[in-house]
């Protein structure tokens, strides 16, 4: 397989192990500087609203969760620490975006619920620097990185040894 960028070939060499190190982590630098990038636009566009992406996230899982999840579904489906996720809904739930309730099954869990105040957020918030960034790839070009991109997730969690659990938000 040939990766051509910029002028010239991507180097095709490999190392001692048999792997094709120059392709694979010019991929993933471009990969990484990619979402760099595209995440910085979000963050402007979500600074008008007042919120973070992080923010903005827990909001998007909420309500496509019904308004109600436990923290610890957050961190599932963020993969973030659980301090992490519990820190920042403590911080949303000062601003009255959300309400953290101890869990009616299970005494050792939050729930977290979405306040009208974070319903009415979300449902202002845009996504235009998304839909702009996205609109240079076609339809057929969104299937084949959405294809790729979900493999490359499947391998990463693997080498992590955690079981990928797809859910509403990540398919």
């Amino acid at each position: 397989m040939r990766i051509f960028h910029g002028k010239g070939e991507l180097n095709n060499s490999y190392n001692e192990h048999g792997r094709n190190n120059d392709i694979d982590f010019n991929l993933w630098r471009i990969l990484d500087h990619t979402r760099f990038v595209i995440a910085r636009s979000r963050k402007k566009e979500l600074a008008k609203y007042g919120l973070t992406s992080e923010q903005a996230h827990i909001l998007d899982i909420l309500h496509h969760s019904g308004g109600t999840v436990t923290i610890q579904a957050i961190v599932a489906i963020t993969m973030r620490q659980h301090h992490s996720i519990s820190t920042l809904v403590d911080r949303m739930a000062k601003q009255g975006l959300v309400k953290k309730l101890k869990s009616a099954s299970d005494a050792r869990q939050y729930d977290v619920i979405i306040t009208e105040k974070g319903q009415t957020l979300f449902s202002r918030t845009t996504r235009n620097a998304i839909t702009d960034i996205f609109s240079a790839l076609s339809g057929r070009e969104k299937k084949e990185l959405d294809t790729g991109l979900k493999k490359l997730r499947a391998k990463a969690y693997k080498l992590l040894g955690k079981k990928y659990q797809p859910n509403v938000l990540s398919e």
